[in-house]
């Protein structure tokens, strides 16, 4: 089938990463995707390698009439079989240009947000929580589960941690990820004697306060800057621990590159790592802002190696849950399943 594939962020993260993969994964199962980015995307030249075509639009906004427009002849021009929007955003500027086209419109959250998901025919969601979410609010079309997914690598050789412990933390330096409580974090753990560096991965509008923070809490002799991080093997293999300090999270890859790479989490209780990590079995969860507790929880990997190669083992196995041809798989299913009738209900 011809898929219109749409994501109009315009930064570099967890979400953009994820509409890579399922790109990548569309395409893998026999599928024809035209990707429809922001001109201003800077993941536009990734999808271009997996996607027949790239297409932009750079609307202003949930009601951009200028973008409508040229989103609706766009659809004229290709006439895809089905529309797969990602966000809020996607879903209703897609909604709008699609109407009276007879297109089947699925929509894929990657938040709690719910206003949106009502323009839909379908909707896909990352968890069984988000899932329960939705029908919580009242939203009774068709939707399935699909969590994000990767290119699984070999099993790694799991390890003991080393003395001092590398702690790893990567993601998008935004409020939401808690970057501030990871480095309050890191002072509790200095002032309890705990030798240890900190490798940060990552960029974003949260640097400069981050910065100031490390020098606060004379952070400095501890703290490696990474920045963004494009060789994901190599910054997993450096570190002994990662550590996901969330205050808002609802499916982050950097759960599932950690569980894949075979090492130990600790993470906090946000929807998205609770969704994944069993506390005790693949990882440890503190509560969010609770500084005491993560630092607890690293010093805890610190000093009892044979609970960190536990954790790191049983999150190998959790990490088969999204390989690549495995959610590719339910991806092509999904789909198949749903075009039909929604065509159907949609020329009745």
């Amino acid at each position: 089938m011809h898929i219109l594939h749409t994501l109009f962020t315009r930064h570099l993260g967890g979400l953009e990463q994820a509409f890579i993969n399922d790109t990548e994964a569309l395409v893998a199962r026999g599928h024809k995707v035209t990707a429809l980015l922001r001109a201003d995307a800077p993941y536009g030249e990734e999808v271009a390698t997996h996607a027949a075509s790239v297409q932009t639009v750079s609307p202003n906004g949930f009601y951009d009439i200028l973008a409508i427009w040229k989103i609706r002849t766009l659809l004229k021009q290709i006439k895809p079989d089905v529309i797969v929007a990602h966000n809020g955003r996607a879903i209703a500027l897609l909604a709008y240009a699609a109407w009276g086209l007879h297109i089947p419109l699925c929509g894929v959250s990657h938040s709690y947000k719910t206003a949106r998901a009502f323009h839909c025919d379908m909707l896909v969601v990352l968890s069984e929580h988000m899932r329960n979410h939705f029908i919580s609010v009242g939203y009774t079309k068709p939707m399935s589960v699909i969590p994000n997914l990767m290119h699984l690598p070999p099993r790694p050789e799991i390890t003991k941690p080393g003395n001092p412990i590398v702690i790893g933390a990567i993601g998008r330096l935004s409020e939401e990820k808690g970057f501030a409580d990871f480095l309050h974090a890191l002072y509790e753990l200095k002032q309890a004697g705990v030798p240890f560096i900190a490798r940060i991965g990552g960029d974003g509008p949260e640097m400069q306060r981050l910065k100031l923070l490390e020098r606060k809490y004379e952070l400095n002799a501890h703290i490696q800057w990474a920045g963004w991080v494009t060789d994901k093997a190599s910054f997993y293999r450096e570190v002994d621990v990662i550590c996901l300090p969330s205050r808002e999270d609802s499916f982050p890859m950097v759960v599932i590159e950690t569980l894949a790479y075979g090492v130990p989490m600790v993470a906090t209780d946000a929807p998205g790592p609770v969704s994944m990590l069993t506390d005790g079995v693949n990882g440890l969860l503190v509560p969010r802002r609770d500084t005491s507790a993560m630092a607890k929880a690293l010093q805890r990997l610190a000093t009892e190696p044979e609970l960190a190669v536990k954790l790191a083992e049983a999150g190998w196995e959790k990490a088969q849950d999204f390989a690549f041809d495995t959610v590719a798989k339910r991806w092509d299913e999904t789909l198949t399943n749903f075009i039909a009738p929604a065509r159907k209900r949609q020329t009745a």
